[in-house]
């Protein structure tokens, strides 16, 4: 999808900002402030889930969403030697941790550090250790306790990757919490285009960057209970499982570069799909296909609810 110079930087400045579950209301900002000129009103809920509106006296009402809110670490224990042991904000994988820059937020700023472990020579070959959630430990660069805590950091500071934006081959993005700011990034794209084309809907269309989903889709449901929309189209991430150690007769066959992937499945409305498969027909849009027996991952619940 080509996009202009504004949408890019949009986006960049997007995924470079940190906004963990529970923390999101800067990115939420940086998304509202960009949708807003491409909408008729809008407005945010108490945990701060944020809704652009398009058309907002029509009684029937279409939700198109996505998620804001990435994974994270949270301080756990501080040690008399000053490190940091941490708990999930959501599904962080202990696997990657070791060697990963950080930034520790806290109210005085952000603290730079750095997680440990131990060289290679100095582990035991015949009984190499595995990253845990009860090994693995941030260095800030400080000697105590007391030091930790004079550069403001407490137990319950979150923690995020200092990974930012990258362009791969001219071809592939990468950057922290694509999953899934691209889809907040794509909704938005959506509300831009029908602006810029004078659009006029014969239904109300609610673009919605829900807050919480990676600890159990909590801002989808909050939202949906007051929106009452009366269908959605969900948007979020998948796997390439033509990538090394996926296989395909468990995962699916989904590559990047060929187009959306729409699920099937008894969450998911067969009129719907039915209608999205027809328009990408009609007007020669690649997509690609995935089944999920019970549940679709983020969608199942949003459109349960909704």
């Amino acid at each position: 999808m080509a996009i202009d110079k504004k949408s890019q930087k949009f986006l960049e400045e997007y995924l470079n900002n940190a906004s963990p579950t529970g923390f999101e209301f800067s990115g939420q900002k940086i998304w509202l402030d960009y949708l807003k000129p491409f909408v008729d009103s809008y407005f945010t809920d108490t945990y701060g889930t944020a809704v652009g509106v398009v058309n907002p006296e029509a009684k029937y009402k279409v939700v198109i969403e996505a998620h804001a809110d990435e994974i994270s670490w949270f301080v756990n224990y501080i040690t008399d030697e000053g490190y940091l042991y941490v708990c999930r904000n959501g599904g962080s994988d202990q696997q990657i941790a070791p060697s990963k820059r950080v930034n520790i937020h806290t109210k005085k700023g952000i603290v730079k550090g750095v997680f440990g472990w131990p060289a290679i020579h100095v582990r035991e070959k015949e009984n190499e250790p595995v990253p845990t959630l009860k090994n693995i430990f941030i260095d800030c660069g400080c000697n105590s306790k007391e030091e930790v805590e004079k550069l403001g950091i407490h137990v319950g500071c979150v923690i995020t990757y200092e990974d930012e934006f990258m362009e791969l081959n001219k071809r592939y993005w990468m950057g922290r919490a694509l999953d899934n700011r691209i889809g907040g990034f794509m909704i938005a794209e959506v509300a831009k285009r029908l602006h810029g084309k004078k659009k006029k809907l014969p239904f109300g269309l609610y673009v919605v960057n829900a807050v919480q989903e990676e600890i159990g889709l909590r801002g989808a449901e909050m939202i949906a209970r007051r929106i009452k929309p009366d269908v959605a189209i969900i948007t979020d991430v998948c796997h390439d499982t033509h990538s090394p150690m996926y296989d395909q007769k468990v995962s699916g066959n989904q590559k990047s570069g060929l187009g959306p992937v729409l699920t099937y499945g008894p969450a998911v409305h067969n009129n719907v799909l039915d209608m999205l498969i027809a328009t990408a027909e009609k007007k020669k849009i690649p997509f690609q296909r995935a089944a999920a027996s019970r549940q679709t991952g983020y969608g199942y619940r949003c459109i349960r609810l909704f």
